[in-house]
């Protein structure tokens, strides 16, 4: 839309220099026109540098590009022998609500159609990105969450609790994995 736009305005700049150039009595009319060209064709140029997004060297889009460092970037539901159903993109969001979305509520991480969903709490927990690290927290007061950390152990997290997620820990909305990459 704003393409199409630069381009009728440049059209219009244009025909404003024919206009002057043919039917203008007034001396030095081929200015106004080159004027009005130079105008027309400095309006695309800028439009064109404007539109163009700036990258950095590390960015993260789509999935294609690498994220910074060690940054996690995604969410993966894991199946029951750790096969990989679904993923969620994580990076550049401040958080997201995990839970079974039934139409009223809306939750980013929506396990409604997961094996274990009638264990899953409406809004069951959140992530929450602080300090560039991302923490999980239970919300669900009847079913709670758990994380296995990389080195095996799991732990029961506390109603309200938040704890630090690094990559490769798995996160246990009742019996749903959720896997932080």
């Amino acid at each position: 839309m704003k393409k199409r736009l630069n381009l009728i305005i440049a059209f219009l700049f244009v025909n404003i220099a024919a206009v002057f150039f043919l039917y203008t009595k007034i001396p030095y009319y081929w200015l106004w026109g080159i004027i009005s060209l130079v105008m027309a064709g400095m309006h695309v140029l800028w439009a064109d540098k404007k539109e163009k997004p700036m990258l950095l060297a590390n960015s993260y889009i789509s999935g294609k590009e690498r994220a910074p460092g060690n940054t996690l970037t995604e969410m993966v539901l894991l199946g029951e022998e750790d096969e990989k159903l679904a993923s969620w993109n994580i990076y550049g969001r401040n958080g997201l609500v995990i839970g079974r979305d039934i139409g009223e509520n809306q939750v980013d991480v929506n396990l409604d159609q997961t094996v274990y969903a009638s264990m899953i709490d409406i809004e069951h927990a959140v992530l929450n990105y602080s300090g560039n690290d991302w923490y999980v927290e239970d919300i669900s007061i009847k079913n709670g969450i758990s994380i296995q950390k990389t080195d095996g152990k799991k732990y029961r997290l506390a109603y309200g609790k938040p704890c630090k997620l690094d990559r490769g820990d798995i996160i246990y909305v009742a019996l749903t994995k959720l896997q932080i990459i």
